[in-house]
């Protein structure tokens, strides 16, 4: 007796043989590439390592030709290596210019101001300015620290979506470090201020920004200047421009002081913010040093270039 045949039914061409053991793994792996929380920037009460980036968590959604990831890759390479270089360059900028900075003004508060006034100047910047160096040479260090690992986890990179993955955690990074650094720095400065109008020397906003500049290579938020060439020409040349004026009419800055010079002989008056109490309540250092029963005060012609260093 012959078996009877049953038809068999056909696979149709667009059906999947998988099983659904294979679909839920599937749809775990995709959801977990497009739920990958954005980047976000997050502030640090103390100072922290850099965390070096990893391919932890991250699953590539397709696979490139091998020429495309190794174009990729070395595009990576190389802004990595562009990145060192320009931390390297800030850093010895900023190096730089403070160092011809600071000259320039004490130079400037001898010659005008004695060496009394200066030294009493110089102390308070100098402390700070060794703070900042350390700061800012503490965190090129990291940053550069943080471009070599990352450079060596993009070789070990798979895939174009790691090697842009790796780069976003490292500017993370980068900008977690730098809002560090630039908290400290402000802690710094503000901390030199509260010192100077201590002395007492009134510092006025405008003078603090450029104390920054002239001094430290910084901009008002604490990061690094970009440059301002007409400000750096005046602080070197103040020579030139003040021999013969009177030393009650200089500013603490030289580049303020050539702005006020220039007002003055344009017929308008500008205050001075230096030599004022830090007391608001005194609307001069006379009446600072007579309220406290010091009637000796200390004038800038007293003391001017006629004692050297």
């Amino acid at each position: 007796m012959v078996a009877p045949q049953f038809p068999v039914a056909r696979k149709c061409s667009g059906q999947s043989t998988t099983r659904p053991e294979d679909e839920v793994d599937k749809f775990t792996t995709s959801s977990s590439v497009s739920d990958t929380p954005p980047r976000f920037y997050q502030t640090v009460g103390v100072a922290e390592q850099p965390r070096s980036p990893s391919l932890e968590g991250f699953e590539p959604t397709s696979e490139l030709p091998d020429s495309s990831l190794d174009e990729t890759r070395q595009g990576a390479l190389d802004t990595l290596a562009l990145c060192r270089n320009v931390i390297t360059t800030l850093e010895l900028t900023r190096l730089r210019k403070s160092r011809v900075g600071l000259y320039n003004w004490l130079t400037f508060w001898t010659r005008f101001y004695g060496r009394e006034m200066t030294q009493s100047l110089s102390s308070r910047v100098s402390a700070a300015l060794c703070c900042i160096d350390a700061l800012f040479r503490r965190v090129s260090q990291d940053l550069h620290r943080l471009t070599q690992n990352t450079e060596e986890v993009v070789m070990d990179a798979s895939s174009e979506q790691a090697i842009v993955y790796i780069l976003e955690q490292m500017e993370a990074e980068v900008d977690i470090q730098r809002r560090w650094r630039r908290r400290k720095a402000r802690h710094i400065l503000c901390k030199m201020r509260t010192d100077i109008e201590l002395i007492p020397v009134r510092v006025s906003d405008e003078l603090f920004d450029d104390i920054k500049r002239g001094v430290f290579a910084l901009d008002v938020f604490c990061d690094y200047h970009p440059g301002d060439s007409i400000a750096e020409e005046h602080d070197a040349a103040w020579s030139e421009q003040f021999v013969g004026l009177s030393t009650d009419v200089v500013e603490l800055s030289p580049y303020l002081a050539h702005q006020r010079y220039q007002s003055a002989a344009e017929g308008w008056v500008m205050p001075l913010g230096s030599f004022t109490a830090n007391n608001t309540s005194f609307d001069s250092i006379e009446q600072y040093y007579a309220s406290n029963g010091n009637y000796e005060v200390w004038r800038p012609h007293q003391s001017r270039a006629t004692r050297r260093w």
